[in-house]
């Protein structure tokens, strides 16, 4: 019978773990703390594809400024809670963006602190097997990271705090054609789910607010028309008999291009 709980899991995949029966429950969000990736963004995608459980990660986790604060403020407050508790199990959900890195390696430090106090302590990890996400330092090669990151011109129509709608710089294939896109550097709509559901989240208020009918659309590799190699979904507005084919649409034999 464990009387200490301890669940870790990535916040952005929106999936936590359910309370524990009875359980008295306390929360550590890393979301946004501990936040130390290695400055050579080769090294950061290696590190991607390991987790907190890996001495190297945990050692770099937990060698963190801030650290050693959040794992002794979290061991005094459920040392307190399970003195009050009346024989309740204790539960601490740990998290951080994607449950791989920063969580379990705080998880299972604070678990083996609460164990050599004397506590019974189940870990578990819920997304740490998730596929790994790479890291979305700035690329210099990047057009659309110049525009982010570096102020290079762009016409901008909105911007948020994880994402820019601006005029192609061609004009678009239409008047309003808008570029949605992520700050942070994404290779394609494949490559983070919550950062392409994000961006299709800023198109659809913007469409929205704009009025109208619009097509959305957004390409992974060079044999789907990707030409930029940085997530971006291009928000086409529509008329009636506005004669825009589609992408995919197969050309009839007017239509056929010359050879």
């Amino acid at each position: 019978m464990y009387d200490v709980f301890i669940d870790s899991f990535g916040a952005r995949w929106q999936d936590a773990p359910p309370p524990r029966y009875r359980a008295a429950v306390l929360g550590i969000n890393l979301t946004d703390q501990l936040l130390n990736p290695p400055d050579d963004p080769a090294l950061a995608d290696v590190v991607a594809r390991q987790t907190g459980r890996d001495a190297g990660v945990r050692d770099y986790v937990l060698g963190t400024p801030g650290a050693a604060r959040i794992i002794n403020d979290a061991v005094h407050e459920l040392t307190a809670l399970r003195a009050v508790a009346s024989g309740r199990p204790v539960q601490l959900l740990v998290n951080c963006s994607y449950g791989r890195h920063r969580a379990p390696a705080i998880a299972d430090a604070i678990g083996q602190r609460m164990q050599e106090a004397g506590a019974t302590v189940a870990v578990t990890h819920h997304h740490i097997d998730r596929p790994p996400v790479p890291r979305k330092h700035p690329r210099p090669d990047c057009p659309f990271c110049a525009i982010t990151h570096d102020g290079a011109p762009a016409t901008i129509v909105r911007e948020w705090a994880d994402t820019l709608a601006i005029v192609p710089r061609s004009g678009g294939c239409t008047e309003g054609h808008l570029l949605v896109l992520p700050k942070a550097h994404v290779t394609d709509f494949t490559t983070d789910p919550v950062v392409s559901a994000t961006v299709q989240l800023r198109a659809a208020e913007l469409a929205q607010e704009l009025g109208g009918q619009w097509n959305y659309l957004t390409s992974c590799g060079e044999a789907a028309t990707q030409t930029v190699f940085h997530l971006h979904g291009h928000l086409v507005p529509r008329t009636a008999g506005d004669d825009l084919a589609l992408p995919w649409t197969h050309p009839n034999r007017e239509q056929e291009p010359a050879r």
